[in-house]
């Protein structure tokens, strides 16, 4: 299971590091707040789903985050609720309608929540979720133009997108170094 406080604590470090170094502080943002429990449970009966362990840990350490990397990670506040993510929610039910591969097909019992989504790009985050308490498996896809990276839950794509954004970082410092 991810150690989310881990998690969103050494990523924050290190995107406020190079926002610093890098005198745009632009580049990070800081998460939101905690969620409140009753706040996790509005959102799931707004969007009529159970929301898996590792997504409502999430949403208790960090109530959304406005600059995962590159990516809007939105709270229990935007979900089914906000005017932003019902735009950007619609994008994606239109992705999925036209462009997306059969393996992001959601069986019965469960439905596709937008959790996050890529400023101007076309890449959103989206959960599989069960609409009701079954203790099924669920699901998270990382979608951009086509490609549908898929995930067991919500908190592997996490990790694995943390672990790119630190890479990334690391990157831009040595590049940024060389070219002094």
């Amino acid at each position: 299971m991810t150690n989310w406080k881990a998690l969103v604590g050494s990523l924050y470090a290190q995107q406020y590091g190079a926002a610093e170094r890098f005198g745009e502080p632009g580049l990070s943002l800081p998460p939101n707040p905690p969620a409140a429990e009753a706040a996790v449970e509005a959102a799931e009966q707004r969007l009529g789903v159970c929301f898996d362990a590792a997504f409502r840990e999430f949403l208790r350490v960090c109530d959304g985050w406005p600059r995962f990397g590159r990516i809007q990670l939105f709270g229990c506040g935007d979900l089914a609720a906000g005017e932003k993510w019902r735009r950007d929610s619609t994008f994606a039910n239109e992705y999925f309608a036209t462009q997306a591969s059969a393996a992001s097909d959601v069986p019965d019992g469960y439905r596709r929540v937008l959790v996050g989504k890529a400023g101007l790009s076309q890449r959103f985050i989206v959960m599989m979720v069960p609409t009701h308490p079954v203790g099924g498996v669920s699901a998270c896809w990382d979608c951009m133009g086509g490609i549908d990276l898929r995930y067991p839950d919500f908190g592997v794509w996490a990790e694995h997108e943390a672990a790119t954004i630190a890479y990334a970082l690391d990157e831009e410092i040595a590049d940024r170094r060389c070219l002094r």
